[in-house]
């Protein structure tokens, strides 16, 4: 009894090791590696957030190179400066094209998207998960979840 005891223990501890250790702080380099295409978004309340994802089309996404990150995949294509402070990712002059959205959902698609990173709210924050997913937090209690995808061949 006492060994089966130290036994149920020990697999806790490594459990609860394991998911403390679940998420990490990206580095730039990590988040240049990769595009990172939407795969799940939630409100503070755990909605999904149906207006990111329009059937038919490229997901929404997300590119860091060195100094900017590019929104992709939107009506307009979006770009600003970056840059990590501590777990917080921190966006400014940022520009973006002003092509007129045809099909209503897109438009909404692109809406409801600048709402993620840019507004008055503080800066999101980022971590990546045990999976290699790209989590996104804001301070509206906003969740969404990014996975990695192979960068564009050069």
């Amino acid at each position: 009894m006492k060994r089966t005891y130290m036994l149920t223990l020990a697999w806790l501890a490594i459990g609860i090791g394991s998911s403390a250790r679940a998420a990490s702080t990206p580095t730039t380099d990590q988040l240049e590696a990769h595009l990172w295409q939407l795969t799940r978004a939630t409100d503070a309340q755990g909605k999904r957030i149906d207006a990111l994802f329009v059937r038919g089309r490229a997901p929404y996404t997300l590119r860091f190179q060195p100094g900017y990150m590019s929104e992709l995949n939107l009506c307009n294509q979006a770009s600003s400066h970056y840059h990590l402070q501590d777990d917080r990712l921190i966006l400014e002059s940022g520009i973006q094209t002003t092509a007129l959205c045809i099909n209503p959902k897109v438009d909404a698609q692109e809406r409801r998207a600048e709402t993620l990173f840019h507004g008055r709210d503080t800066a999101p924050t980022l971590a990546l998960d045990d999976t290699g997913a790209l989590v996104v937090r804001n301070a509206k209690g906003e969740v969404l979840v990014f996975k990695p995808a192979p960068l564009p061949a050069k």
